[in-house]
């Protein structure tokens, strides 16, 4: 069977701080959709041309093309990527990460959120023309790279993700879209960890990894501080047989390499 060439793929890590905990949303895939049915994921999706598209008009901020494609180690394109997050972000939990004609991070009633996805979800307006119809850019500059994925090779449905790292929007309420997404939760990483383990959640192996990452880490800063510090290394997980059985095994351990 021949390779399947992964799609290009983002995802964003929301975190707060609550209660002196750092807490980080999750989000629960509907059981119909075609990828992670029913899993609990981070906000993700496909980088699309409408990404391309709002680097093209220049509805972003606070980062450039050079700065995104030494970050992602990319010749060309890397700014899509940190779009293809924040769109998904809005269009799945309803946060909007822009700024505005001031160049402060926007701050709306959620009344206004709820009628701008709105607007979107029913093709009212586009993504690029709804940015430009309310003096918005989305605000590169809060994001920070965490990681990437690669799907293993044998799989139908392939992705080369980007996951970043960003702290939730101050004063937004955030709601699942109901499609693509059933159902959203605040949690520690600890928790979420937990909830796998007893069998209540299931997740992909790079959830699995960024939680037990993020577990160790107490706040936000020292989220913050580990993500800008660290050097990201590409992942590419292979599927082996282990005792009549397949299993997804990481670059140095026992298998990867048979």
């Amino acid at each position: 069977m021949d390779q399947m060439t992964p799609r290009p793929a983002a995802t964003i890590v929301v975190i707060r701080e609550q209660n002196q905990k750092l807490e980080i949303l999750m989000l629960r895939r509907s059981a119909q959709a075609a990828a992670a049915s029913g899993a609990h994921v981070f906000p993700g999706g496909g980088v699309d041309e409408v990404d391309a598209e709002v680097v093209r008009r220049g509805l972003v901020a606070g980062l450039d093309a050079a700065s995104a494609g030494q970050r992602l180690e990319l010749g060309s394109g890397a700014l899509a990527y940190y779009c293809a997050a924040l769109r998904e972000l809005f269009e799945e939990a309803g946060l909007l990460i822009a700024l505005n004609a001031a160049g402060d991070l926007v701050e709306v009633s959620d009344v206004q959120l709820v009628a701008w996805r709105a607007e979107l979800v029913t093709a009212k307006v586009g993504w690029p023309e709804f940015l430009e119809r309310e003096g918005l850019r989305l605000a590169l500059g809060e994001m920070h790279y965490l990681a990437h994925w690669v799907t293993p090779e044998n799989r139908s449905r392939r992705f080369d993700t980007r996951f970043f790292l960003a702290v939730a929007p101050v004063g937004q309420v955030a709601r699942a879209d109901g499609h693509e997404v059933t159902e959203h939760l605040w949690t520690t990483a600890s928790a979420a960890l937990h909830r796998l383990e007893t069998a209540q959640w299931t997740m992909l192996v790079p959830t699995v990894h960024t939680l037990r990452r993020l577990a160790a880490m107490g706040s936000v800063d020292e989220a913050l501080a580990h993500a800008t510090t660290s050097r990201v290394q590409r992942t590419q997980p292979r599927e082996v047989e282990h005792e009549g059985r397949i299993v997804v095994v990481l670059p140095g351990e026992p298998g990867y390499d048979d």
